[in-house]
């Protein structure tokens, strides 16, 4: 069992092909709150009249929220995509690569969007940080 749990050397690597090509590289985490993903339901049931348990296997986006600080030229190049897919009237799929070496592991988020995004950041005693919440067809988890 790893000693070392540490997230701050996770990699998270971003491909929108429509717009960013050549992808691009997270930057500049919000230290309390750096990414999450949301739990995943993926089943439907019901009870029948007569007391019987049914249960069935559904499908459901995989919600990914990133949380950047305001500082983070990642989060300059998001306001370029949401302002593209604005001037377009479309949205644009991406992908995420998460690598976390505390686990030996990374995560491939495929077929997804940019779902949702603070378009600026809370202004108090200092710059707040905004979230970037993502939703995908899929995730799967691999060895590095």
């Amino acid at each position: 069992m790893p000693l070392d749990i540490t997230s701050a050397n996770s990699k998270l690597r971003c491909v929108v092909p429509a717009y960013y090509p050549g992808g691009f590289d997270f930057d500049d985490y919000a230290a309390d709150n750096m990414f999450e993903t949301a739990a995943l339901q993926n089943t439907e049931d019901m009870m029948s009249a007569d007391g019987k348990y049914h249960a069935g296997y559904i499908f459901n986006p995989v919600e990914q929220t990133i949380t950047l600080m305001a500082t983070s030229n990642a989060g300059l190049l998001i306001d370029n995509w949401q302002a593209a897919e604005r001037t377009a009237i479309a949205k644009f799929a991406c992908n995420l690569i998460l690598t976390v070496p505390a686990l030996g592991a990374k995560w491939n988020f495929v077929n997804g969007v940019l779902y949702t995004w603070t378009p600026l950041p809370p202004g108090r005693r200092v710059l707040q940080p905004r979230p970037a919440v993502f939703h995908f067809e899929s995730v799967t988890r691999s060895a590095i």
